[in-house]
């Protein structure tokens, strides 16, 4: 944030000397996207995303461990056939034998780990807890740190069930939004803990909330948002500094 203030300050002492054709089109760095007026913007063009997609907690553990390094489309491929097996539960996936489990998530690529995992995680919130409605009952930095310590759950695993199985109010951090954060100015050089922070100074703590605003990131990253960007059409175009940089490019 400081550095967009500094070349804000830079640029409204040279404004003169800005090309004609630039003036307006700078102008727009004078209204810094806040995350309040994104999530505004974002939930006029999305609604209510009811993100995470999934019928029960337990629904949700499984996903956050499938969809690591996959795509959507082939978790639920995967949760389908879970679904069709009849195992669509943390008990039963503790009870199912490993080959088994294997060749129902076979379509989440990294089926042996994943089964494993999967597996583990799955044994453990049950052993421990019965399951995830008794930990939702329990303090959350004993929830957390219990979490943490199991196999495959890193830091974007972590907070999605924290938020999305558990209803902890913990922003999930993932690839759109750090880089939605970065080319819209909210911030220069995002990371997960500064991107956290704004969202918390924002006001926006409630679960329900915070959970539609990772899911409209998420619908925002896949439309318009992606590695190439479709700048066309964005709800957050008006003061997006990198859509805005694009368009001075093509107009020299």
């Amino acid at each position: 944030m400081e550095y967009v203030i500094s070349q804000l300050r830079y640029q409204l002492t040279n404004f003169d000397k800005i090309p004609i054709r630039f003036k307006t089109t700078f102008l727009w760095r004078i209204i810094l996207l806040t995350v309040r007026e994104m999530d505004k913007r974002l939930y006029e063009r999305y609604g209510n995303t009811r993100w995470w997609p999934a019928e029960t907690r337990d629904e949700v553990v499984i996903g956050t461990i499938l969809t690591q390094n996959t795509s959507w489309s082939n978790v639920e491929k995967a949760i389908d056939q879970l679904r069709l097996a009849g195992c669509l539960s943390l008990k039963c996936i503790c009870t199912l034998e490993s080959g088994k489990l294997e060749t129902l998530i076979r379509s989440a690529g990294f089926f042996r780990q994943k089964a494993e995992r999967l597996r583990n995680l799955s044994c453990s919130i049950v052993s421990r807890y019965g399951g995830l409605e008794k930990m939702i009952t329990e303090p959350r930095e004993e929830v957390e740190k219990f979490l943490s310590s199991q196999k495959g759950v890193g830091r974007e695993t972590l907070d999605s069930i924290l938020l999305y199985a558990l209803d902890f109010p913990e922003f999930v951090v993932d690839k759109y939004t750090l880089r939605i954060f970065s080319r819209t100015g909210i911030e220069q050089e995002p990371t997960i803990e500064s991107v956290k922070e704004a969202v918390a100074s924002s006001g926006i703590r409630d679960p329900d909330a915070l959970k539609n605003l990772h899911g409209m990131i998420v619908y925002l990253g896949k439309d318009h948002c992606r590695t190439k960007p479709k700048c066309s059409g964005c709800p957050l175009l008006e003061n997006c500094q990198y859509g805005h940089s694009l368009n001075e490019r093509s107009a020299e």
